[in-house]
């Protein structure tokens, strides 16, 4: 395991392109590279982006996925096509900056209903996106988001058994948000884990700095690394969570220690 921190955690402190200077200033060599918005998913830019990364490693690309994922399962197919030509774009992206995965979220749930999802179709469509990210080079990996269709356990049991190709990212604080512990979906996900992304969960409800809620992070880990050794941890927080950027990187060193601790038990 490798431990890095998601350039999501800089979101309206510092533009995009900037994001790997202020790595290189706190000593972190690998990233997940978040995308902002529809600019950002151009080649120009990608390529600026390349450019500047130097020697950090940039693991996985993210992108504000509300803004066209949930269509690329639309059944209206112009409607598709329009999605499926942005989720082409940061495939590309992905692939100018090196990375391996596309940190994915999927369609969501609008209403406070029961959804009886139609597996059949839905993963037929996973795979012919897990395709399209093969021919740019990238794998998809999909992440657990309370307030997706992949906000449970039984849902990535189902989709992982029909879906061979397909990674997983484990987001810590969305499985305490959704109402289950991290573990529940690190046994399911098993070694599909790529990516795994922290960020703590206080008892009101609301996020922290990892280290600074009720979410237990060595056990957490410990279970990652049991099923997925090879997988890269990233700091996700919220720029909201902390004021100074010597906080966040408290936070990383807070995780280093304990992934150090579970190293040499």
């Amino acid at each position: 395991m490798k431990l890095g921190i998601s350039t999501a955690s800089f979101f309206n402190r510092v533009p995009t392109e900037s994001s790997f200077d202020l790595l290189r200033r706190m000593r972190v060599d690998t990233t997940e590279m978040f995308l902002n918005t529809f600019s950002e998913y151009e080649k120009p830019f990608a390529e600026e982006l390349s450019a500047r990364k130097g020697d950090i490693e940039v693991h996985s690309v993210h992108c504000l996925g509300t803004q066209f994922e949930p269509q690329l399962f639309n059944l209206n197919g112009r409607v598709r096509a329009d999605a499926e030509s942005l989720f082409r774009k940061v495939c590309c992206a992905a692939f100018t900056l090196g990375a391996k995965y596309y940190t994915f979220h999927g369609p969501v749930k609008l209403k406070k209903r029961a959804y009886n999802y139609d597996y059949g179709a839905i993963c037929d469509r996973l795979n012919q996106l897990i395709d399209i990210a093969d021919s740019c080079g990238v794998n998809l990996s999909y992440e657990n988001v309370h307030w997706t269709y992949g906000s449970d356990p039984e849902y990535f049991k189902q989709v992982l058994s029909r879906c061979p190709r397909l990674y997983c990212t484990l987001d810590v604080k969305q499985a305490v948000q959704a109402g289950y512990d991290p573990i529940k979906f690190t046994e399911v996900m098993g070694n599909r884990i790529s990516t795994v992304h922290l960020c703590d969960v206080c008892r009101d409800g609301s996020t922290a700095l990892p280290g600074k809620g009720k979410i237990n992070f060595e056990k957490a880990v410990s279970e990652v690394k049991k099923y997925a050794p090879a997988a890269r941890l990233f700091i996700e927080a919220y720029s909201g969570d902390y004021e100074q950027i010597s906080e966040l990187s408290e936070s990383y060193d807070y995780i280093a220690d304990i992934m150090t601790k579970i190293k040499n038990k």
